[in-house]
Protein backbone atom coordinates (compact mmCIF):
# COMPACT_ATOMS: atom_id res chain seq x y z
CA UNK A 1 0.00 0.00 0.00
CA UNK A 2 1.04 3.60 -0.54
CA UNK A 3 2.22 5.56 2.48
CA UNK A 4 -0.95 7.68 2.57
CA UNK A 5 -3.02 4.46 2.57
CA UNK A 6 -0.94 3.12 5.46
CA UNK A 7 -1.47 6.36 7.40
CA UNK A 8 -5.23 6.15 6.78
CA UNK A 9 -5.31 2.81 8.63
CA UNK A 10 -4.02 4.42 11.83
CA UNK A 11 -6.49 5.61 14.49
CA UNK A 12 -7.40 9.29 14.16
CA UNK A 13 -6.31 9.90 17.76
CA UNK A 14 -2.79 8.85 16.75
CA UNK A 15 -2.75 11.17 13.75
CA UNK A 16 -3.96 14.19 15.74
CA UNK A 17 -1.64 13.43 18.66
CA UNK A 18 -4.52 13.35 21.16
CA UNK A 19 -3.56 9.87 22.36
CA UNK A 20 0.18 10.50 22.64
CA UNK A 21 1.29 10.11 26.24
CA UNK A 22 4.78 11.32 27.13
CA UNK A 23 6.49 9.03 29.65
CA UNK A 24 7.04 10.50 33.13
CA UNK A 25 10.80 9.92 32.99
CA UNK A 26 11.02 11.86 29.73
CA UNK A 27 9.01 14.71 31.30
CA UNK A 28 11.42 14.81 34.24
CA UNK A 29 14.35 14.89 31.84
CA UNK A 30 12.80 17.84 29.96
CA UNK A 31 12.16 19.76 33.14
CA UNK A 32 15.62 19.16 34.57
CA UNK A 33 17.27 20.13 31.29
CA UNK A 34 15.26 23.38 31.11
CA UNK A 35 16.01 24.15 34.78
CA UNK A 36 12.34 24.29 35.74
CA UNK A 37 12.17 25.53 39.35
CA UNK A 38 10.13 27.09 42.15
CA UNK A 39 10.28 30.56 40.57
CA UNK A 40 8.61 29.40 37.34
CA UNK A 41 5.06 29.38 36.00
CA UNK A 42 4.75 26.44 33.62
CA UNK A 43 2.45 26.25 30.57
CA UNK A 44 1.85 23.16 28.44
CA UNK A 45 0.34 24.16 25.09
CA UNK A 46 -1.74 21.42 23.49
CA UNK A 47 -1.60 19.26 26.60
CA UNK A 48 -3.65 16.35 25.25
CA UNK A 49 -3.52 13.30 27.54
CA UNK A 50 -0.49 14.52 29.42
CA UNK A 51 -1.76 15.62 32.81
CA UNK A 52 1.51 14.28 34.23
CA UNK A 53 3.33 17.40 33.05
CA UNK A 54 1.25 19.52 35.44
CA UNK A 55 1.58 17.07 38.31
CA UNK A 56 5.35 16.63 37.96
CA UNK A 57 5.94 20.36 37.47
CA UNK A 58 4.08 21.15 40.70
CA UNK A 59 4.91 18.21 42.95
CA UNK A 60 8.50 17.51 41.96
CA UNK A 61 9.82 20.79 40.53
CA UNK A 62 7.75 23.00 42.87
CA UNK A 63 6.65 25.57 40.27
CA UNK A 64 4.31 28.36 41.38
CA UNK A 65 1.61 27.36 38.92
CA UNK A 66 1.08 24.84 36.12
CA UNK A 67 -1.36 25.41 33.27
CA UNK A 68 -2.47 23.04 30.53
CA UNK A 69 -4.22 24.44 27.45
CA UNK A 70 -6.06 22.48 24.77
CA UNK A 71 -8.73 23.22 22.20
CA UNK A 72 -10.44 19.89 22.92
CA UNK A 73 -13.04 20.41 25.68
CA UNK A 74 -13.27 16.67 26.45
CA UNK A 75 -9.54 16.48 27.04
CA UNK A 76 -9.65 19.50 29.33
CA UNK A 77 -12.47 17.93 31.35
CA UNK A 78 -10.32 14.81 31.79
CA UNK A 79 -7.29 16.87 32.82
CA UNK A 80 -9.39 18.74 35.39
CA UNK A 81 -10.63 15.46 36.80
CA UNK A 82 -7.11 14.06 37.12
CA UNK A 83 -5.61 17.21 38.68
CA UNK A 84 -8.49 18.47 40.84
CA UNK A 85 -6.70 17.64 44.09
CA UNK A 86 -3.41 19.20 42.97
CA UNK A 87 -3.01 22.77 44.18
CA UNK A 88 -2.22 25.41 41.54
CA UNK A 89 -2.94 23.10 38.58
CA UNK A 90 -5.18 24.61 35.91
CA UNK A 91 -6.67 23.26 32.68
CA UNK A 92 -8.01 25.74 30.13
CA UNK A 93 -10.15 24.99 27.08
CA UNK A 94 -8.87 27.51 24.57
CA UNK A 95 -7.04 27.84 21.26
CA UNK A 96 -3.32 28.13 22.02
CA UNK A 97 -2.90 30.83 19.37
CA UNK A 98 -5.36 33.16 21.12
CA UNK A 99 -4.80 32.52 24.84
CA UNK A 100 -2.63 34.83 26.94
CA UNK A 101 0.87 33.57 27.71
CA UNK A 102 2.14 36.67 29.48
CA UNK A 103 2.57 35.04 32.93
CA UNK A 104 4.41 31.96 31.67
CA UNK A 105 8.14 31.62 32.28
CA UNK A 106 8.54 28.09 30.89
CA UNK A 107 6.41 26.77 28.02
CA UNK A 108 6.31 23.28 26.57
CA UNK A 109 5.12 23.44 22.97
CA UNK A 110 5.23 20.50 20.59
CA UNK A 111 3.31 21.53 17.46
CA UNK A 112 4.32 20.37 13.98
CA UNK A 113 1.72 22.47 12.16
CA UNK A 114 3.65 25.30 10.49
CA UNK A 115 0.82 27.86 10.82
CA UNK A 116 0.40 27.20 14.55
CA UNK A 117 4.17 27.32 15.04
CA UNK A 118 4.49 30.68 13.30
CA UNK A 119 1.55 32.13 15.21
CA UNK A 120 2.98 30.96 18.52
CA UNK A 121 6.43 32.32 17.74
CA UNK A 122 4.89 35.78 17.33
CA UNK A 123 3.13 35.43 20.69
CA UNK A 124 6.36 34.31 22.33
CA UNK A 125 8.08 37.45 21.03
CA UNK A 126 5.33 39.84 22.08
CA UNK A 127 4.08 38.34 25.36
CA UNK A 128 6.96 36.63 27.16
CA UNK A 129 9.48 38.31 29.43
CA UNK A 130 13.23 38.06 28.91
CA UNK A 131 14.59 34.80 30.33
CA UNK A 132 11.46 32.79 29.51
CA UNK A 133 12.19 29.33 28.08
CA UNK A 134 10.46 27.33 25.36
CA UNK A 135 10.84 23.55 25.54
CA UNK A 136 10.27 21.64 22.30
CA UNK A 137 10.89 18.15 20.96
CA UNK A 138 12.73 17.43 17.69
CA UNK A 139 12.59 21.00 16.34
CA UNK A 140 12.03 24.48 17.81
CA UNK A 141 9.18 26.80 16.80
CA UNK A 142 9.50 28.48 13.40
CA UNK A 143 13.20 29.22 12.73
CA UNK A 144 14.24 29.58 16.37
CA UNK A 145 17.78 28.47 17.17
CA UNK A 146 18.01 26.51 20.44
CA UNK A 147 20.20 27.65 23.33
CA UNK A 148 20.42 24.16 24.84
CA UNK A 149 20.28 20.79 23.08
CA UNK A 150 19.93 17.26 24.40
CA UNK A 151 18.35 15.76 21.31
CA UNK A 152 15.42 15.39 20.89
CA UNK A 153 14.90 17.97 23.69
CA UNK A 154 15.53 21.59 22.69
CA UNK A 155 15.32 24.73 24.83
CA UNK A 156 15.11 28.27 23.46
CA UNK A 157 15.50 31.22 25.82
CA UNK A 158 14.31 34.78 25.26
CA UNK A 159 15.73 36.94 23.70
CA UNK A 160 15.36 34.31 21.01
CA UNK A 161 17.90 33.74 18.26
CA UNK A 162 16.31 33.39 14.81
CA UNK A 163 17.83 31.64 11.82
CA UNK A 164 17.67 32.94 8.27
CA UNK A 165 16.56 29.60 6.84
CA UNK A 166 16.24 25.89 7.62
CA UNK A 167 19.98 25.39 7.03
CA UNK A 168 20.78 27.77 9.90
CA UNK A 169 18.50 25.76 12.16
CA UNK A 170 19.98 22.46 10.94
CA UNK A 171 23.51 23.61 11.72
CA UNK A 172 22.50 24.90 15.17
CA UNK A 173 20.72 21.68 16.16
CA UNK A 174 22.76 18.96 14.48
CA UNK A 175 26.13 20.73 14.08
CA UNK A 176 26.23 19.96 10.37
CA UNK A 177 25.36 21.63 7.08
CA UNK A 178 23.49 18.63 5.67
CA UNK A 179 21.92 15.30 6.61
CA UNK A 180 23.14 12.06 5.07
CA UNK A 181 21.33 8.75 5.50
CA UNK A 182 23.56 7.67 8.39
CA UNK A 183 22.62 10.86 10.24
CA UNK A 184 18.94 10.29 9.42
CA UNK A 185 19.18 6.75 10.82
CA UNK A 186 20.91 7.90 14.01
CA UNK A 187 18.39 10.73 14.55
CA UNK A 188 15.46 8.33 14.16
CA UNK A 189 17.09 5.79 16.48
CA UNK A 190 17.84 8.36 19.18
CA UNK A 191 14.35 9.84 18.94
CA UNK A 192 12.66 6.44 19.33
CA UNK A 193 14.91 5.34 22.19
CA UNK A 194 14.53 8.62 24.09
CA UNK A 195 10.89 7.87 24.91
CA UNK A 196 11.52 4.27 25.92
CA UNK A 197 8.01 3.16 24.99
CA UNK A 198 8.51 1.21 21.75
CA UNK A 199 8.52 -2.58 21.98
CA UNK A 200 11.91 -3.89 20.84
CA UNK A 201 10.14 -6.09 18.30
CA UNK A 202 8.96 -2.99 16.45
CA UNK A 203 12.01 -0.78 16.93
CA UNK A 204 13.79 -1.66 13.68
CA UNK A 205 10.64 -1.23 11.57
CA UNK A 206 10.03 2.23 13.03
CA UNK A 207 13.70 3.14 12.66
CA UNK A 208 13.65 2.21 8.97
CA UNK A 209 10.42 4.08 8.26
CA UNK A 210 11.33 7.23 10.16
CA UNK A 211 14.89 7.44 8.84
CA UNK A 212 13.60 7.19 5.27
CA UNK A 213 11.07 9.94 5.91
CA UNK A 214 13.80 12.12 7.44
CA UNK A 215 16.14 11.62 4.51
CA UNK A 216 13.51 12.20 1.80
CA UNK A 217 12.29 15.35 3.55
CA UNK A 218 15.89 16.56 3.89
CA UNK A 219 16.36 15.98 0.17
CA UNK A 220 13.26 17.97 -0.74
CA UNK A 221 14.33 20.81 1.58
CA UNK A 222 17.71 20.91 -0.13
CA UNK A 223 19.64 19.84 2.97
CA UNK A 224 20.50 16.21 2.14
CA UNK A 225 24.23 15.55 1.74
CA UNK A 226 23.78 13.11 -1.14
CA UNK A 227 22.89 14.31 -4.63
CA UNK A 228 21.52 10.91 -5.62
CA UNK A 229 19.40 8.45 -3.68
CA UNK A 230 21.95 6.40 -1.70
CA UNK A 231 21.94 2.57 -1.88
CA UNK A 232 20.74 2.07 1.75
CA UNK A 233 17.65 4.20 1.02
CA UNK A 234 16.82 2.10 -2.05
CA UNK A 235 17.37 -1.12 -0.07
CA UNK A 236 15.16 -0.08 2.83
CA UNK A 237 12.42 1.14 0.48
CA UNK A 238 12.43 -2.35 -1.05
CA UNK A 239 12.37 -4.01 2.39
CA UNK A 240 9.32 -1.97 3.42
CA UNK A 241 7.59 -2.76 0.13
CA UNK A 242 8.13 -6.51 0.04
CA UNK A 243 8.13 -7.41 3.76
CA UNK A 244 5.71 -4.83 5.21
CA UNK A 245 3.57 -3.96 2.16
CA UNK A 246 4.39 -0.24 2.49
CA UNK A 247 5.31 1.33 -0.83
CA UNK A 248 7.58 4.40 -0.62
CA UNK A 249 8.76 4.31 -4.22
CA UNK A 250 6.75 7.47 -4.93
CA UNK A 251 9.22 9.24 -2.65
CA UNK A 252 11.79 8.87 -5.40
CA UNK A 253 9.99 11.77 -7.08
CA UNK A 254 8.24 13.61 -4.22
CA UNK A 255 7.88 13.61 -0.43
CA UNK A 256 4.75 13.13 1.66
CA UNK A 257 5.12 15.16 4.87
CA UNK A 258 4.23 13.22 8.02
Amino acid sequence: MKIDEFISTLPNSILTGDSVVIPDDFIRKMFSFSNLNKDDIFYHLGIGNNSSTLRIALEEFKVKKAVGIDINATIIDEIKSKTKIIKNAYAINENVTSCSLSEATVIFSWFTDEKISKSLSKKFESELDSGSRIISIWSPPALYLPDKIDFPILVCEKPFKIGVDIKDQLKAIYKTDCIDFTAAWNLADRYIKSFGTVDLRHHRFLNILQSLIIWFNARDLGIACENEIPPPVKSYVEILKYFFNIDLTEFYQSTVNL
